[in-house]
């Protein structure tokens, strides 16, 4: 399956790369490399995160990305998962 990131997941997750990057760039960039290397499982194994059940009508399922909430969507016709939201730990689980 092919993974896309959704312009709104982007934008936070370049939030986070933009904090991290004011203490350090090599962080910040660990913290990107790292996470496109996370994700890459879901290729193979889309289903093997639980759907979140405040959003089960958009069958929408989460994991933990270093405590930070990455939620995704899986269009099985069209092979592809979509990486829908990435949140700050805090932040209400929402899309």
């Amino acid at each position: 399956m092919e993974i896309r990131i959704t312009d709104k997941a982007k934008r936070q997750l370049k939030h986070f790369f933009e904090q991290f990057k004011e203490h350090s760039i090599q962080r910040a960039n660990d913290f990107i490399d790292n996470f496109y290397k996370e994700i890459q499982p879901l290729r193979d194994f889309p289903k093997m995160y639980a759907i979140v059940p405040q959003l089960e009508k958009q069958e929408t399922r989460r994991f933990l990305y270093r405590n930070y909430k990455v939620l995704y969507q899986i269009n099985e016709k069209k092979e592809i998962i979509y990486i829908v939201a990435f949140l700050h730990p805090n932040q209400r689980l929402q899309i």
